[in-house]
């Protein structure tokens, strides 16, 4: 009786082939792991994490957020986005519009590092060349360190 129990429970069984791909891997999940990477280098480097931001990138907008920088602070900024996000870009934008700082490559990380020239609100806009499939995540860390 076993047997048979058993023989009916392998024939219920699918069997993967080696042909069928992988399942496809949680990009947020991807994503916390890189955050979880990246942030204990960014403060053994000496800095403090002000703020981390996740959210997902609608195809030909941009994400901002505001935030409030000191001129006596040096700033590291770090995106970095799933698969699906295609030439990230992080801009530092001044109350007046001004683009202070950006993130000059065309990969999915971009990284800012920057000295205010005054105190005051700005803008962090993040956005895409290209967005690709429906989970366009990405996660924007903001740390700080006295500028000496």
């Amino acid at each position: 009786m076993k047997k048979l129990f058993l023989l009916a429970l392998l024939a219920l069984t699918p069997l993967a082939r080696a042909e069928d791909p992988p399942p496809p891997k949680d990009q947020l999940t991807e994503l916390y792991t890189k955050l979880g990477a990246v942030s204990p280098k960014v403060v053994k480097a000496g800095h403090t994490i002000l703020h981390i931001e996740f959210e997902r990138l609608s195809p030909g907008s941009d994400y901002s957020f505001r935030r409030e920088l000191n001129s006596k602070f040096k700033y590291k900024l770090v995106a970095v986005g799933a698969p699906t996000i295609h030439d990230l870009r992080l801009r530092l934008i001044d109350a007046k519009g001004k683009v202070d700082a950006s993130d000059p490559n065309s990969d999915s990380v971009a990284i800012v590092n920057f000295v205010p020239k005054s105190n005051g609100a700005f803008n962090i806009k993040i956005g895409a060349a290209k967005v690709s499939g429906d989970q366009a995540y990405f996660f924007c860390l903001v740390a700080s360190k006295p500028a000496r």
